[in-house]
């Protein structure tokens, strides 16, 4: 396997990982918005608290992950005399969002 199919392969593994996480966190926010609906749950800070910690992680995570991957991926095309513009600056989701 030569280092572009590792690349990718990482790269296929670090966005299957957020997906997994989103999905949690998904379920975390869920419970919060029940227990908000309730009204009578002491613990709705607590499990904010969580979905806030675990989306912090993961940005945080996901972010130097993708750093990692743009350095390596510039090296190895630099490596195969191919030039590379950095795509990465701004992530445009179709759903709206993305990094602005």
């Amino acid at each position: 396997m030569n280092e572009q199919q590792r690349i990718a392969q990482d790269a296929t593994f670090q966005i299957t990982c957020a997906m997994e996480h989103i999905n949690w966190l998904r379920g975390v926010l869920h419970v919060l918005e029940d227990r908000l609906i309730q009204g009578h749950d002491e613990h709705y800070a607590t499990v904010a608290n969580l979905a806030i910690f675990n989306a912090d992680d993961w940005h945080n995570q996901l972010d130097a992950e993708r750093e990692t991957l743009e350095t390596r991926t510039a090296a190895a095309f630099e490596k195969a005399g191919v030039a590379t513009q950095n795509a990465g600056k701004k992530n445009v989701s179709r759903k709206g969002g993305g990094d602005q």
